[in-house]
């Protein structure tokens, strides 16, 4: 399989969270209060002149009680496939990460993913979420680091399964290949 190639965000993305944020009856300074996002950096996403890391994201979501899906545009007619050129892409160019969405929805049990990681990229936070996360290394070495556990080396062909509630962070181990791996996180926490 062909890599997915990293597209320009979508334009829904920071509009999307303007709405919200909106219909909410917020200020900028009521979200970044909340969230710990400062309100010239959100006032820069939401007219979509900057891009935002998944950390921060999540943030924003779990904050307006929504989920990814309603952020982004919604993917063809068959609910239970989903085509390459139809899978939704979170691009984040400050972490070197590209999230593809390999569902047509988050309103599942489960929501499976697929992660590309420049050489040397990682996430710029920590992640946390309830549930549980699983991720497979198709290609490259990912650096795993779960809360209470060593750092772990995976690589292609290797998974790891953990309680998505333990912060845990995910680096490319190389500086000369890219990472791509799945990540199925259940329930979906975006």
């Amino acid at each position: 399989m062909n890599d997915l190639r990293p597209s320009s965000p979508p334009p829904a993305l920071g509009s999307g969270l303007r709405t919200l944020r909106r219909a909410r009856r917020l200020s900028l300074s009521d979200v970044a209060d909340a969230t710990g996002i400062s309100a010239s950096f959100l006032s820069l996403v939401e007219t979509g002149r900057s891009d935002i890391t998944i950390g921060r994201l999540t943030r924003l979501v779990d904050f307006y009680g929504v989920t990814i899906n309603d952020l982004l545009p919604a993917v063809g007619d068959d609910a239970d496939v989903v085509r390459r050129a139809d899978a939704r892409q979170l691009h984040s160019p400050d972490e070197g990460i590209d999230v593809y969405l390999l569902t047509s929805g988050t309103d599942r049990t489960m929501m499976p993913m697929l992660l590309v990681f420049e050489p040397g990229a990682g996430l710029a936070e920590l992640g946390r979420h309830r549930g549980e996360e699983f991720v497979h290394v198709l290609a490259g070495v990912l650096r795993l680091e779960v809360e209470g556990s060593d750092p772990r080396v995976l690589q292609s062909g290797d998974s790891a399964y953990y309680p998505g509630d333990r912060p845990h962070l995910f680096r490319n181990g190389s500086d000369e290949q890219r990472l791509r791996l799945i990540c199925v996180d259940s329930p979906p926490p975006l």
